[in-house]
């Protein structure tokens, strides 16, 4: 009888621990070409990277050459301050095959005392605050958001 007590705390500290969890979401969000193109991107075909590069800067990333060909980086924005640290964000702009560009995120949490760690997740209300913005002026380049493969699976499901 005294096993029945500590399963029912279990299971109860088990629910409200994950409602207490936090929201995480993937590293990255992918975009692809709108099946549209608009008459300025006709009359003036600027490269892939132009197009990106055009729509980082109009929600203001700074914008700097990647580490290789093909890829586009932004230097480090702020979105947190938590006291001892602020949290940063870098982008990374990746073509992919065909009309696939994938923006991945990389959030740091810079201390107080100098020093740098990389996150290996990404929350939410980051990742929200992150693309806020960008989605419009990639469309207005031409790239339509998709999201994560998450996102994907869930609009399959919906039809």
């Amino acid at each position: 009888m005294s096993r029945r007590p500590n399963l029912v705390l279990l299971v109860l500290l088990v629910v409200v621990g994950s409602g207490c969890a936090p929201s995480l979401t993937p590293l990255y969000r992918d975009f692809e070409e709108a099946p549209l193109v608009s008459a300025q991107q006709a009359a003036a075909p600027d490269s892939e990277l132009d197009r990106i590069d055009r729509a980082l800067r109009e929600v203001g990333w700074t914008t700097r050459p990647g580490a290789v060909d093909g890829i586009l980086a932004t230097e480090p924005r702020s979105f947190r301050e938590w006291g001892f640290y602020t949290v940063e964000v870098d982008l990374e702009v990746l073509l992919l095959a065909g009309e696939y560009v994938r923006v991945l995120i990389h959030p740091y949490r810079r201390y107080i005392v100098g020093g740098r760690r990389k996150i290996p997740y990404l929350k939410t209300g980051l990742a929200e605050d992150v693309m806020r913005g960008l989605a419009a002026a990639m469309a207005a380049e031409g790239l339509t958001m998709v999201g994560t493969a998450t996102d994907r699976d869930r609009t399959a499901g919906a039809r």
